[in-house]
């Protein structure tokens, strides 16, 4: 309690106080700022993703998410009524579950008996040098 009176006294706001042009800018300047941060926060958080934003996330083309979509190994909905026709690019959304979903799917498993000694060896057969050893 002491340490918050003893904020409030040096603030430009605190009753009593002159307030200083500048400090008075300043805090201002600070409350828009934080307010973006916290706008761009709750954005970056949205269920729903458009195709720039998994290319973007995934590193791979647009064209490799709109097949995807197309090939219906990445779900998505159409924002636009169609009416049977096929709707022009970006209009697709998808949810942040489904990107998992198939991001999921995709992991490479790896065989737990294959060790990698064994597996250079293969690769890479044993030459005997100029000297026979």
């Amino acid at each position: 309690m002491m340490g918050k009176m003893a904020d409030n006294r040096n603030s430009p706001e605190a009753p009593g106080h002159n307030g200083c042009p500048v400090c008075k800018d300043l805090l201002a300047h600070m409350r828009r700022f934080f307010d973006m941060l916290e706008d761009a926060r709750r954005a970056s958080t949205s269920d729903w993703l458009t195709v720039e934003e998994i290319a973007e996330e995934l590193r791979i083309s647009k064209n490799v998410v709109y097949r995807l979509i197309r090939n219906g190994e990445l779900e998505a909905i159409n924002i636009v009524d169609t009416n049977g026709h096929i709707a022009q690019r970006g209009h697709y959304r998808i949810n942040r579950a489904d990107l998992q979903k198939y991001v999921a799917a995709k992991k490479v498993k790896t065989s737990p008996s294959r060790s990698t000694d064994t597996s250079r060896s293969r690769r890479f057969p044993k030459v005997r040098n100029h000297l026979g050893l």
